[in-house]
């Protein structure tokens, strides 16, 4: 296996990659901040910040990224517009999901990965990495405005509530559990006829689009629009598995799954297709509320001192392997995979691809980068803007991500699938480089190659995996001496020594 990590930077890009609310809604708030603002130190020069955090947005759907998933795309122009003035990153892969894990990095900066830190929390599913921003851990919306910078956060993200979320602005009311029923049903599997679920993405850019009006003058300012579906904070996250997938077979999936055979429900001829046209349709619709935004930003002029960062919040299952859902245990790397975009304001590699395997925790720190704020040590990101200045980021060989007690690790050639509770790994082999979407269905053979993503899996999440509880973490304890492996020169043997070495 190729060793990606002593990849210059100059190989991980390439060019070419991406050719191709009411009136006054917060203005109280915004005057607030602005008076708050005069008396703190701020960057001279310092861009403006728009963050766009689109719902379930797939990489493959994307027409901009056709060169590494070429038969799954929908007609994308103003993201595609977008990626052509944007730096696009090739693998990017949130750091947890599905939506309460990858928010929480967002927020922080801090990894949750592989949800070390979970405690069972009131009004949320009781499902490693669901919980609240701990009071110890850093927001960069409350640094933002701590630097001078106006920040709003438009969600509608439930648990964003108290003292210190001041900055949140809502499409609507403060939801409530008892507002939402899971739609995912109707969503993912139309086996009746129901109504389109309102999209979240075009919500926040309508209401991101008003509130430039406001922003414009004084600047700089920090504007996140996070789409954000009330119900994945309230619902168990759901997955459907059709006839009898592997999934369900193999590689056990949540701890409390919802399938939904559809042996036991009246056969649908082209499901997946009508399932993939529905998804592409909202697709379509995002793609045009994101142009409208844009044209607003420029029509206020602001467009040319903006930068605009563009991620989807989560991977979402569209019938590979008889799955639709929550993509928990799948080994089809187009689940994980989401699209990420930086337009840089002065035109930084505008156009180029990187292959540094980015995450959505590296967002904070890149942002605070941007406004020429310090990165708290507790943040665990890189900050993305010294690919900008033409230096090299640290190594980081493989990515990493969670969703419940399953582990992902993965490059691109393999992938790499876990329990943190169990001793349970399955590897599989992916096509070549430029088709990485197809996963063998059968486990490959290579102990060599699990052994070091399996070392670096474990490293990454701080050298032991968590088991989990009913109410929270259950701490391994270390390990015990007799447990490492020792050569005979009484050093650790080379296993060991890596693994302290991604450590």
């Amino acid at each position: 296996m190729t060793d990606r990590s002593q990849l210059t930077r100059r190989a991980l890009l390439r060019r070419g990659g991406a050719a191709a609310g009411a009136a006054g809604f917060g203005a109280t708030a915004l005057g607030a901040q602005r008076a708050q603002a005069q008396d703190r130190p701020r960057s001279e020069g310092s861009p403006n910040v728009v963050l766009i955090v689109a719902d379930r947005l797939r990489a493959d759907a994307i027409h901009a990224y056709n060169d590494v998933f070429d038969d799954r795309h929908t007609e994308t122009p103003n993201v595609d517009a977008l990626a052509d003035r944007s730096l696009r990153f090739r693998y990017a892969v949130p750091d947890g999901m599905p939506a309460i894990p990858v928010r929480r990095g967002l927020l922080t900066g801090m990894r949750s990965y592989p949800f070390r830190d979970w405690k069972a929390t009131a009004g949320l599913p009781t499902i490693p990495g669901w919980n609240k921003v701990y009071d110890f851990q850093p927001l960069l919306p409350e640094l933002t405005a701590a630097n001078g910078v106006r920040t709003v956060w438009v969600t509608d993200n439930p648990t964003l509530a108290g003292p210190r979320f001041s900055f949140v602005r809502r499409t609507g009311t403060l939801p409530r559990s008892t507002d939402y029923v899971s739609d995912e049903r109707s969503y993912f599997l139309p086996l009746r006829k129901v109504p389109e679920r309102q999209e979240p993405t075009q919500k926040v850019l309508e209401v991101g689009g008003r509130l430039l009006s406001e922003l414009r003058g004084g600047e700089p300012f920090f504007l996140a629009l996070d789409a954000f579906n009330p119900v994945d904070a309230f619902e168990l996250p759901r997955q459907w598995v059709t006839g009898r997938g592997p999934v369900q077979y193999d590689m056990d999936t949540a701890r409390r799954p919802v399938y939904l055979d559809a042996q036991h429900v009246e056969p649908q001829d082209g499901l997946v297709d009508t399932v993939r046209e529905r998804y592409g349709r909202e697709v379509r619709a995002v793609d045009a509320a994101l142009g409208r935004f844009m044209n607003q930003l420029d029509d206020a002029g602001l467009a040319d001192d903006t930068v605009v960062i563009f991620v989807g919040d989560s991977g979402i299952a569209l019938g590979e392997q008889g799955v639709f859902g929550h993509p928990t245990g799948m080994w089809h790397r187009r689940v994980y995979h989401v699209p990420l975009l930086i337009k840089d304001p002065r035109g930084r590699w505008a156009g180029d691809t990187s292959s540094w395997f980015v995450s959505t925790h590296d967002i904070p720190p890149t942002i605070l980068g941007y406004f020429g704020v310090t990165t708290p040590g507790k943040m665990a990101g890189e900050d993305l803007t010294t690919l900008l200045d033409d230096d090299d980021l640290p190594p980081r060989p493989y990515f990493t991500t969670a969703i419940d007690s399953h582990i992902v690790v993965g490059d691109r050639n393999w992938l790499l699938i876990g329990r943190s509770d169990e001793d349970r790994w399955r590897l599989y082999e992916t096509e070549d480089e430029d088709e990485p979407n197809e996963i063998d269905a059968e486990t490959v053979d290579s102990p060599t190659v699990l052994q070091a993503l399996k070392r670096y899996g474990i490293a990454m999440a701080g050298g032991t995996l968590p088991e989990f509880g009913d109410d929270g973490v259950i701490r391994p304890p270390a390990p015990r001496d007799k447990d490492k492996k020792v050569a005979d020169d009484g050093t650790l043997d080379s296993d060991e020594q890596e693994a302290n070495e991604l450590r």
